[in-house]
């Protein structure tokens, strides 16, 4: 959205795509016609609300709810139905390709700390990664895998775990690219979370 905007300087997102599942989008909304929901035919009021069906999407997302893989919903889903769209590009590019086309490259997921309590929440992360990590071998429990659900601690599909250098701020962890598209987005204030609108105190800018 935020290239879009910075292509055409229209919040109007309904005209450049005729439908769609946007979460948080109107009950009646072509932004929300196209969301699975419940599956009912009637009474589903809560397809689109974003506490329901929200994130990015990520170039892991295909292969972890296709093919057999995912949640239940998912089981008839088949990855070599999926393309990539990526800017100065024809459509059809396979999804193997995110690397090469892709809208942004976003930043991985983080754990963030108190400024106090970073180096021993690190220390804590690594000496449990080392037993219960994907090479570890106390036990049967592993920090990125879950039996009685999906990235029930971390995502099961994480390799690892890296140490983000002390006093990195919050932007120059998620990228120029990324901040850049966010804040030509900022310029549609429908756009902004309610979270962001409600976060008015200085912590909230400070640093991770």
């Amino acid at each position: 959205m935020g290239l879009i905007y910075s292509q055409t300087q229209d919040c109007d997102f309904m005209k450049f795509f005729s439908s769609g599942c946007a979460p948080g989008s109107e009950l009646s909304s072509s932004f929300c016609s196209q969301c699975v929901g419940s599956r009912r035919a009637a009474g589903d009021e809560s397809k689109c609300k974003a506490s329901v069906w929200f994130g990015l999407v990520k170039h892991t997302i295909v292969p972890e709810n296709s093919n057999g893989k995912g949640p239940e919903w998912a089981k008839g889903l088949n990855a070599n139905d999926y393309q990539l769209i990526c800017p100065g590009q024809p459509a059809g590019v396979e999804i193997s390709e995110y690397a090469t086309c892709n809208l942004a490259a976003g930043p991985a997921n983080a754990v963030v700390t108190r400024p106090e309590t970073h180096d021993k929440v690190v220390k804590i992360l690594h000496e449990q990664q080392a037993k219960f990590g994907s090479s570890g071998s106390d036990g049967p429990f592993r920090m990125f895998h879950s039996d009685l659900g999906n990235n029930l601690l971390f995502k099961d599909s994480t390799k690892c775990l890296q140490t983000i250098p002390k006093g990195t701020s919050y932007d120059t962890f998620l990228g120029e690219e990324y901040m850049t598209a966010i804040k030509v987005l900022r310029q549609c204030s429908e756009s902004t979370p309610e979270l962001e609108k409600s976060c008015t105190f200085h912590p909230c800018q400070q640093n991770i």
